[in-house]
């Protein structure tokens, strides 16, 4: 006797097939399968050399489980000889705005986009990043944990995303878009607008804090300073009582040692931030010796962002900015250069930075070619590596190819060492060859080497 269904005309059990659909989230792919590389150069950032006695890595669930000597062969199945490629630890962006995306053409624009257009297009932005070879990106402003969870369980296509939510300004500072003299936003949170919200006071200041913490921040961002994009702030204003920074500062020292950057053109704006608890600095175009040193001795972190001003304001970008903007944006540009140099010879652990904005995005790999022009290839090449792997408390796990490491990898032609011409990595369409992100190949131009489908 054969069972029957409750409802009429109904099966009375799920097909077998459809059942792991039914699960809670769907979406979340299997832990990779194991993938050996051979015949290839493994690229290590931190002693900027090639490792000469290694040829191949192993990759399983992920992970780094094995480097491969001269000689040694491997039982894993799937087997690529990368015929001379060499093998890069993925970049890492850190200073992104994956919310700031395509579709308009001015500034003003972009802060007047509907969140659902926000939404929709960040994914675009996402992928393209990841596909350039950015494995894991810092985003300083716009981004949420629930966007950070979305890539991590595969939902969407993107880099590791490392997020502070929005920004922390003063009313009238650098995260201060709003087209008003008198916010209209509530007593306590905070005016949230685009990138940023608007608090003031120390009771504002802290409940921001804590809401942007309860909310998935892995790190806080302050606006210490003017800045170019702002309309109503001077590069050289100086941003946020003591108090009010002190109450961000000692609110996430005290949630779990939670990092904390600001964002600070000037000495003094710098200075008030370091005074007040902060522990990195993003942009830095105007230090001085002096402040270098203490940022060294202080193990404070900087993050320049050198590309985004010739970016924003040749074509076809020349009306992005307005006119004032465009003033602000030369002042910094011109002394960038020479900050990067002061920063790197006072020891300071500097990390690579884009800050582009809408379409400005596919230019991405453009800070490799801009520091370039005063700094070494390793140096720049530990920048986007091992030193950001350092502020994103990840040593050893990202920005390196070693057992036990996340498998991020880029893989580059034969002819394209980046520790000879970091430049290659502002050509990824000539020179990329393929992105392995958690070891799952994302992009592939290589015989054999295909990309990993999402049912594996």
């Amino acid at each position: 006797m054969t069972a029957t269904s409750p409802y009429p005309g109904g099966p009375d059990k799920t097909r077998d097939e459809i059942l792991p659909k039914l699960v809670p989230k769907p979406w979340i792919r299997k832990a990779a399968k194991p993938l050996a590389l051979t015949n290839c150069k493994i690229i290590d950032p931190e002693s900027g050399k090639i490792l000469t006695a290694v040829t191949g890595v192993v990759l399983q669930d992920g992970r780094v489980t094995q480097l491969l000597s001269k000689g040694q062969t491997t039982t894993v199945e799937n087997t690529i000889d990368l015929k001379g490629a060499h093998v890069c630890p993925g970049l890492i962006d850190c200073h992104v705005h994956v919310t700031a995306v395509p579709g308009v053409k001015t500034i003003g624009e972009l802060f007047d986009m509907a969140d659902e257009l926000v939404h929709l297009r960040t994914t675009y932005v996402l992928k393209e990043m990841l596909s350039r070879g950015f494995t894991t990106v810092r985003d300083t402003g716009g981004a949420s944990k629930a966007l950070a969870n979305a890539i991590e369980e595969g939902l969407i296509q993107g880099p590791r995303l490392f997020q502070c939510g929005k920004g922390l300004s003063q009313t009238g500072g650098h995260g201060d878009f709003s087209k008003t003299a008198r916010s209209t936003a509530g007593c306590c949170g905070g005016e949230i607008k685009s990138l940023a919200r608007v608090v003031d006071g120390y009771d504002a200041v802290l409940r921001a804090t804590r809401e942007e913490i309860k909310g998935g921040a892995d790190f806080i961002k302050i606006m210490a300073g003017g800045g170019v994009a702002s309309s109503t702030d001077a590069i050289e204003t100086v941003q946020f009582l003591a108090e009010e920074i002190q109450a961000i500062t000692r609110t996430c020292k005290q949630m779990g040692n939670i990092h904390t950057t600001a964002h600070a053109y000037t000495v003094e704006s710098i200075n008030h931030a370091i005074d007040n608890g902060v522990r990195g600095i993003e942009h830095g175009n105007l230090i001085d010796e002096a402040t270098a040193q203490r940022m060294a001795k202080e193990e404070i972190f900087l993050t320049p962002t050198l590309s985004c001003y010739g970016i924003m304001v040749r074509p076809p970008f020349e009306n992005f900015l307005p006119e004032e903007s465009k003033r602000k944006n030369e002042e910094v540009m011109k002394d960038g250069l020479r900050a990067l140099q002061i920063a790197e010879e006072a020891g300071v652990c500097v990390c690579y930075g884009t800050d582009l904005l809408v379409s400005m995005h596919a230019l991405q790999t453009e800070e490799f070619t801009v520091r370039s022009s005063i700094l070494p290839a390793s140096t720049i090449l530990r920048h986007a590596t091992t030193n950001a792997a350092k502020l994103l408390r990840r040593e050893g796990q990202l920005g390196i190819i070693a057992p036990g490491a996340i498998a991020d990898f880029i893989i580059l032609a034969p002819d394209a060492n980046p520790l000879h011409d970091i430049t290659v990595l502002d050509r990824p369409e000539k020179y990329l060859l393929a992105v392995i992100k958690d070891g799952r190949v994302v992009r592939s131009r290589l015989d054999g080497l295909r990309v990993t489908p999402d049912n594996e």
